[in-house]
Parts: C-alpha cells; sequence; structure tokens
C-alpha cells in the first residue's frame, strides 16, 4: 500500500514550508488563494472554502520531464522497382532513382526477390568459374568437315611467264601430268596443321611437336604442369548475397586436370583430322614435367592414343559437345589411367 507522507510548517503568516518525500517548497498566500514555489516549477491555487473546489496552473519554472525513449524511426515504403548490382563480390541494391536501398527494407527485398537474386547470383557464378570449365571443353570447335589434300609439285603455270601460247599450254600440260602423279606435300601439310594449332586459344601452356610421313601424323604433346590447375573455384553465398571463392579438393584438382588432358587429346585429334583428308591415322604421345620414382623432376609421358580415320569417322562430331572426352578416349583405346589418388600413370609413349 502507497505512503505518502508531507509536513507543512508556518514560518511567517501567510508563508509555510512544506516537506515531503519529493522536496520542500513555499506557499505564499492565505488560504483559497496561494502561490507554490518548488522544484517542479511555480503552480497558483484557487480554492472556494467550504466547496471542495479548487483550481491549480503553472505559472512558471522548469518544463516538464520528457520521455527518456528516441523516437521510433519510421520504415520507409518499398519503392516500385528494385535492381541489384555486383560490386567486387558483393550483392547491392538500388532503388528505381538507382540509390542503395534503406538497410531497413533489404530483409523484406531479399525475401521477395529470393528466386531472382539467386539466379543473378549463380549467373556470375558461372561466367567467373567459366576459365575452368573451359578446360574439359576445348575440343568442343574441332572441324566437322576434313580440308581436301592439295599435291605437291611446283606452281601452277600463268600466261605471262610465256612468249608464246603454244609454249604455256605446253607447260600447262606438263604441269597438269606431274599433279596428277604427284602425292600429297607432308611438309606442306604439316605447316599448315601448325599453323591452325596455333590459332587456337589455349588456356595454359601446351607445346606440340609434328612428325607426318605417309600419313601417319605423331604428335608429341608437352602438357601443362597440374600446378597450373586453378585451385579455387567461386561459390554463390544466397544468405549473404555474395561470391566467395572455395578451395578445390585435391582430389577433385586431380579430375580436373585429367578432364583437361582428355580434352587437349580430342582436340588435337579432331583438327588433325580435319587439316587434312590425306592424315590416315594419329598417334599423340603426352608427357609432364613432375617429381619421378627417383625424387627428381623429370619429363613422364602419362597418356597416349592411336586414331585410324576409319576409327574418327564413325564419330559423330556434330555432338561432340554432348560427348565425354575421357569416354571418347576409352572407346578409342587410348592409356590414360589413373592411381587412387587420381595421379595419372606412367605410359610408354608411341614409336
Amino acid at each position: 500500500m502507497g505512503f505518502r507522507f508531507s509536513k507543512r510548517i508556518q514560518i511567517l503568516p501567510g508563508v509555510k514550508l512544506n516537506l515531503s518525500k519529493s522536496g520542500a517548497s513555499l506557499s505564499l498566500g492565505p488560504r483559497g488563494a496561494s502561490i507554490n514555489i518548488g522544484k517542479r516549477g511555480v503552480y497558483g491555487n484557487v480554492g472556494l472554502p467550504g466547496t471542495g473546489l479548487s483550481w491549480r496552473e503553472r505559472l512558471g519554472g522548469p518544463a516538464p520531464r520528457s520521455s527518456s525513449r528516441e523516437p521510433t524511426r519510421s520504415v520507409p515504403a518499398m519503392p516500385d522497382s528494385i535492381t541489384a548490382r555486383l560490386v567486387e563480390d558483393q550483392v547491392e541494391l538500388l532503388d528505381g532513382a538507382g540509390f542503395p536501398l534503406d538497410p531497413a527494407l533489404i530483409p523484406s527485398a531479399k525475401s521477395a526477390m529470393k528466386d531472382e537474386l539467386r539466379a543473378f547470383l549463380e549467373d556470375h557464378e558461372a561466367e567467373r568459374n567459366r576459365p575452368i570449365d573451359c578446360l574439359r571443353s576445348l575440343h568442343h570447335d574441332i572441324p566437322r568437315t576434313t580440308r581436301q589434300s592439295l599435291p605437291g609439285g611446283s606452281g601452277k603455270p600463268k600466261r605471262e611467264q610465256y612468249s608464246s601460247q603454244g609454249d604455256f599450254m605446253q607447260a600447262l600440260m606438263t604441269w597438269n601430268a606431274s599433279q596428277a602423279n604427284a602425292g600429297p606435300n607432308d611438309d606442306r601439310i604439316a605447316e599448315a596443321l601448325l599453323e591452325a594449332l596455333g590459332s587456337l586459344e589455349w588456356p595454359a601452356e601446351t607445346n606440340i611437336a609434328i612428325s607426318l610421313q605417309a600419313g601417319r601424323l605423331l604428335l608429341d604433346v608437352d602438357l601443362p604442369e597440374i600446378e597450373d590447375m586453378p585451385s579455387v573455384r567461386w561459390k554463390a553465398m544466397i544468405g549473404r548475397l555474395a561470391l566467395e571463392e572455395k578451395p578445390i579438393s585435391q582430389k577433385d584438382l586431380a579430375s580436373l586436370y585429367r578432364d583437361h588432358v582428355a580434352s587437349i587429346f580430342v582436340r588435337l585429334v579432331g583438327h588433325s583430322m580435319g587439316s587434312s583428308s590425306s592424315i590416315q591415322s594419329v598417334g599423340i604421345s603426352a608427357y609432364t614435367q613432375r617429381t619421378a620414382a627417383t625424387g627428381h623432376i623429370a619429363d613422364e609421358y602419362v597418356a597416349t592414343v592411336d586414331v585410324t580415320r576409319a576409327a574418327w569417322n564413325g564419330i559423330n562430331l556434330a555432338k561432340i559437345a554432348e560427348i565425354e572426352p575421357d569416354n571418347l578416349l576409352r572407346h578409342l583405346g587410348a592409356k590414360l589411367e589413373t592411381n587412387a589418388r587420381g595421379t595419372l600413370l606412367v605410359q610408354p609413349p608411341l614409336a
């Protein structure tokens, strides 16, 4: 039960000192009309004796105490349109005027645009990982047709090189006969193939030596090392609206390297077969620099394949992008084997 204490002391006629738990105050004036002065301010009091009616009004002094709470900030209205953009690795949401979205609206925007933001981040994830994925799809650019071989021999005679029409016709008939009897020019075919392979884009350094004789093409390939492979992939973090780099495990890195080697092989066979109809078989031996069983860095052959024209003609090149290069090489009899850790095993090179 509440208890209120007060005591009133008369100092002078019409002047009284009031004491209470809330402090001391002075009352000035006769009964029925007085002025009260205290720490809460100055109040005027008027009452009608015997009626119980009174009136009290603040005349001055300190302002009433206000609440200590800060006013609650109103949440702005959701804009009619919201745009997402990627700033470095973080998604930023913008309103229709192109200004950053109010932080109070971001949770609601993320909930309302969940599917759109997921697709937005996954598109950027795929774009950033494209160089890694391309390591497995180099063979998608192989030609679907085969270029016809040109016979060897000197250039075709021209009329201006001869003083008479008779001499020109004689030289032309001689040249046509030599062309009919001449076989393909291996040097010209090899040069054309090297030029074609050199014009392609290779994501990692790949060196190739060529030997062509009597329709048999041998390629000796210096592969990129596994250390040249990317060590991280980008991952979309939907909850944080960000992209983050994640390390590639050793197992996945070994798989990526093997797939890259397989794609290189299919690409080389395809471009070689397409460069000239005179090439009847393609043999590839590929090596890489790594720590050998002796503990020294050495060149070790790790993959080979030998493909005939007849076997290659049995491949549906129109669907080459749908064919796994590893499966294709297995079908063609390639030697591309790994141990339990995914490391490519040593293979004897082709003769």
